[in-house]
């Protein structure tokens, strides 16, 4: 039990890092090690950005009004769309660069800018963890497909907070990660209203993700699980926990100025 525990949380810590900060993408040769814990069909639980301030008043001075589409949500200032996919492979620390491995997928909801009657749609997002990390995306302009995939925001990993585990919720959050629009969603959006007020590099919000921990079935319906639950390899895992974790992560998210710890909370304590 106390193996399966750690195998979970390795998959499901990993994989939070990996989609907000880009643990990157990697390239596997004749030595690649066998991995310890894979999720090869995640799907479940939410990311979410928490607007700017300063963003929000670049759209308001524009005239331009955020909202959702499909099955993406804005609220209080705060926009969210389900996972709908995705996979992780987490190596052992050291042994291949990086360690964790894989995407993130948000099919079926966007965000929509509109100006009159123009609507500018972002959507089916795609966390690509390279070097820089990207979150990548569909374009419509008024219904009509711009680009089915182009680079929409980059994701800065310096203000990442510690990963927090959440026993009775069967849940795993990182948020902190810096969401700043690119140069070509930029330059898209400008010519679509007709301004040259938006720069690449603008502070869109703050991201947090919200995964269930492989295994835990928390308060979630049986559809919010990652599909096929966490796999494991042959690579040890003997004695692994969220807290020898953490500091895997921290090598790992180096580049990136990252300080990583984990907190964990259960039904006892918040």
């Amino acid at each position: 039990m106390r193996r399966s525990r750690s195998w979970a949380g390795l998959a499901a810590a990993g994989l939070t890092a990996l989609a907000l900060v880009g643990a990157g993408a990697g390239v596997a040769t004749a030595q690649t090690p066998t991995p310890v814990a894979t999720i090869p069909n995640l799907t479940g639980q939410s990311t979410s950005v928490k607007f700017d301030s300063g963003f929000v008043e670049a759209l308001t001075s524009l005239e331009v009004k955020p909202g959702a589409t499909g099955t993406a949500t804005v609220t209080g200032g705060t926009f969210k769309v389900g996972i709908t996919g995705g996979n992780v492979t987490v190596y052992p620390p050291g042994s291949i660069d990086p360690y964790v491995q894989g995407m993130i997928m948000h099919e079926g909801g966007g965000l929509t800018l509109t100006k009159g009657d123009t609507k500018v749609t972002l959507e089916n997002f795609v966390v690509d963890p390279g070097k820089p990390a990207t979150l990548k995306g569909k374009v419509l302009a008024n219904g009509k497909t711009v680009a089915d995939s182009v680079t929409l925001f980059d994701l800065d990993g310096s203000t990442l907070e510690p990963i927090s585990t959440d026993a009775s919720a069967g849940t795993a959050t990182l948020k902190g990660t810096t969401v700043k629009l690119s140069s070509d969603a930029a330059a898209a959006l400008n010519k679509a209203f007709s301004t040259d007020a938006l720069k690449g590099g603008t502070t869109v919000g703050i991201a947090t993700i919200v995964v269930k921990l492989p295994g835990k079935g928390g308060s979630g319906a049986p559809s919010d699980m990652p599909s096929g639950g966490a796999e494991t390899g042959g690579g040890s895992t003997s004695g692994i926990d969220l807290t020898l974790l953490a500091a895997g992560l921290a090598t790992a998210l180096a580049g990136a100025g990252v300080a990583v710890a984990v907190r964990r909370r259960t039904a006892g304590n918040g």
